[in-house]
């Protein structure tokens, strides 16, 4: 028979409260599931979708109809203190959940019942973190960041952020009031939340680079700050006594990192520089670098590789990184460059010149393959610098420009303007259609100040463009380009050349009267 909520209610306020006190304890608000469903019962109650109800007599129970897009049917029964729903599912769906909630709602506040839920999970997890053991610490920081992991890469990067400032909230009374422990636990927050939201930031930055929008620009910062932060703790905690009690929570850190660096995907420069700070800063012994380089060698990963060549480097193992490079390929090229550059800011130039002998074969392939095409300018000067710093000849640099093709113009040229030899300078630009102001900005000044026979073709392709322009604004460019054409050959002794050459142009070209007038300007003869 048809009765009101509020009847209903009203007969069954006790069942309704076992209902509710079930469900409390069924569910945590720091499961993401289980608060979705949650959530998903208080939007069906706002949305009026709850309703009619039925009063079984016979079994003492009440059936629901919810109204939606596929309605579902709820029984609930008070006899038995038990519910069933057509929906299929075997625990606590939102559905059943709305039905509770709705009659819950009849004389109390779900409001207040549900933010009560939701302190109780954060006392739970401060009754936790308060053992102050690594097990606690991780357990409780896993709940914490479990949301992120669920953030599907569809989802807009402000969820993203929203999610992950409200983590940033409920961290604040978890933290120690020690102030000895508060580096610690911000240091294992931090990995933690990297850890849970690295498929989400990786799937938007480590895929393709030739797109960018205003969310991937939120999600840099965000991963920029992090790292910062991270860099902060291991920085507060170096600077600081270490305590014997720390000592569990130092080593569980090794796992945590090693897990952060070797089993995620993409961003591998941020992920090794994580490594890096860790063992550089925190652990910079020799017996924990040989403990964990035996741990790494039954790590079946690529990546692994890189870190016992890190390791290479700082103990100056030259012959065993000898052997690590055999595994360089076209493929893990990236992996290796990073390597490369730390050996270079140590200035370990063997270790250096080790790899990038092993990366040399593959570089080419790797810059056509992988390398961005707006990047390649950039990669190109980046493989230059390192093979100077590693001592490499300048027959072994100057062979690689056949392969950079284009993308090492500007390289090439600053490697030619640098040895002063101009006329090949000169020629490259040709090849190339390097622009005059490009040119200019390069070595065209240089050129002119020491060898200008050298560039007068060049300047006089130039010349030619500007005045095929047919404006006089382009004339006067071209004149100033005269100018510089008369004082180089002025310079060389080559007068006669220069006057039978401006007199051919001015022949060339009578009919451009404004082109006449600015070559009658600039007194163009010698």
């Amino acid at each position: 028979m048809q009765m009101t909520v509020e009847r209903i209610s009203y007969l069954h306020e006790s069942e309704i409260d076992i209902f509710m006190n079930t469900i409390k304890h069924a569910l945590q608000p720091g499961i993401d599931t289980e608060a979705l469903e949650v959530r998903r019962a208080v939007t069906l109650i706002r949305n009026g979708s709850v309703g009619p109800y039925r009063f079984d007599t016979s079994d003492d129970a009440v059936l629901v109809t919810l109204l939606g897009v596929e309605s579902e049917h709820v029984r609930l029964s008070f006899d038995r203190i038990a519910t069933n729903c057509t929906c299929g599912s075997d625990t606590w769906c939102s559905h059943r959940l709305a039905v509770v909630f709705h009659l819950y709602s009849q004389f109390h506040s779900l409001t207040d019942w549900l933010h009560e839920w939701r302190r109780t999970d954060a006392q739970k997890m401060m009754l936790s973190i308060s053992e102050r053991t690594p097990k606690a610490w991780i357990n409780v920081l896993s709940r914490l960041t479990l949301p992120l992991r669920s953030i599907s890469l569809t989802e807009n990067p402000g969820v993203f952020i929203h999610e992950s400032s409200l983590i940033d909230q409920k961290v604040v009374p978890l933290s120690p009031f020690e102030w000895e422990w508060k580096p610690l636990f911000e240091l294992y927050y931090r990995l933690h939340i990297l850890d849970a939201g690295w498929t989400y930031v990786s799937g938007h930055l480590g895929g393709d680079t030739k797109s960018f929008f205003h969310g991937k620009w939120y999600v840099q910062n965000w991963l920029v700050e992090q790292l910062d932060k991270l860099r902060d703790s291991v920085t507060a905690i170096g600077a600081k006594p270490k305590l014997f009690e720390a000592d569990a929570f130092h080593e569980h850190i090794k796992d945590l990192v090693r897990t952060f660096s070797l089993h995620n995907s993409e961003l591998f420069d941020e992920r090794f520089s994580v490594y890096r700070l860790f063992w550089q800063h925190l652990f910079p012994m020799d017996a924990a670098w040989n403990d964990e380089l035996a741990i790494l060698a039954n790590e079946k990963s690529e990546e692994a590789h890189i870190f016992i060549a890190f390791f290479s480097l700082l103990q100056g193992k030259h012959d065993q990184l000898s052997k690590l490079v055999d595994n360089v390929s076209a493929d893990n090229v990236a992996t290796w460059l990073p390597l490369a550059h730390l050996a270079e800011s140590y200035e370990e130039t063997e270790t250096l010149a080790i790899i990038m002998k092993a990366l040399l074969p593959f570089i080419g392939d790797y810059l056509k393959q992988d390398v961005p095409l707006a990047n390649r300018p950039f990669f190109v000067r980046d493989i230059d610098g390192l093979l100077e710093a590693a001592d490499f000849s300048e027959e072994a640099r100057e062979s690689m420009f056949a392969y950079y093709g284009e993308s090492g113009v500007d390289v090439y040229a600053d490697f030619l303007v640098e040895r002063e030899r101009f006329t090949e300078w000169a020629a490259l630009m040709h090849r190339y259609g390097v622009s005059y102001e490009e040119a200019e900005e390069g070595g065209l000044k240089v050129a002119l100040s020491t060898e200008p026979t050298a560039v007068m073709p060049l300047l006089h392709t130039y010349a030619m463009h500007f005045i095929k322009e047919k404006n006089r604004h382009s004339y006067r460019r071209a004149v100033k380009l005269f100018k510089k054409m008369k004082i180089g050959s002025k310079k060389s002794g080559k007068t006669d050349f220069w006057n039978q050459y401006i007199d051919a142009v001015r022949e060339k070209n009578r009919r451009l009267r404004a082109l006449m007038e600015e070559m009658e300007k600039g007194n163009l003869n010698l």
